[in-house]
């Protein structure tokens, strides 16, 4: 028996309806979580906690993610996701110098942009050291990934003149990186203390002062 178009469309309905509510309720558990650990660490979230915050039962959080690694490895994917669909809009048609300062102003712009959302990214990135080391791999990925792509703007700045060329582009994309982590974390130690705007200008500054190739010097005609 043949089944119609109308009958096929009928019967997708139910299922599109169902995908659409868990994604729903996955978006709302993982942003609960974000909240939860960004107040009290990974070691103070439970899997309970989080389903509770988000509205739902106590075990639906278990149900979707099986384990609280499992859902902070989702929320670390999903975190690196966002931000870069977020960086490809910033770094469309830039290389370059130019591209290496709009991927810093990216990176240090997240406390502004969400709050929450960066203390429960260090949360993990620092938890994942002792609390659970499991995240190791997950975490060391996204450096690499951030490291990468500091690295490439630098040689892309090589390439165009732009950028010295007796720098290692791989050595001084961790340094940036380690730079800017380590503003951060000062950031959400002491807000009041770190101004973190004032502080990325200067960042800015030396990575002109200090990558940047300089025209050579042409002799005085005298």
């Amino acid at each position: 028996m043949k089944i119609s178009i109308h009958e096929t469309e009928s019967s997708l309905a139910p299922r599109r309806s169902q995908a659409a509510r868990r994604e729903k309720s996955d978006r709302r558990m993982l942003s609960a979580a974000t909240r939860l650990i960004a107040k009290r660490g990974v070691s103070g979230t439970s899997l309970a906690d989080v389903g509770i915050e988000a509205g739902y039962s106590r075990g639906l959080p278990v149900e979707r993610f099986g384990s609280k690694f499992g859902l902070v490895k989702t929320l670390l994917e999903s975190m690196d996701e966002w931000f870069q669909v977020h960086l490809a809009k910033a770094l469309k048609g830039k290389s370059g110098i130019e591209a290496l300062k709009l991927r810093i102003d990216a990176h240090l712009g997240s406390t502004s942009r969400s709050a929450a959302a960066t203390a429960a990214l260090y949360s993990i990135y620092m938890e994942s050291l002792l609390v659970m080391p499991e995240l190791k791999p997950s975490v060391a990925a996204f450096t690499e990934r951030w490291r990468q792509g500091l690295s490439h703007h630098l040689s892309e700045g090589q390439a165009q003149g732009e950028v010295r060329k007796d720098i290692d582009c791989d050595a001084h994309a961790m340094l940036l990186l380690a730079t800017m982590r380590g503003l951060v974390i000062h950031h959400l130690m002491d807000e009041a203390a770190t101004n973190l705007a004032k502080l990325k200008v200067i960042l800015l500054s030396m990575v002109d002062e200090t990558l940047a190739a300089r025209p050579p010097i042409r002799a005085k005609l005298g």
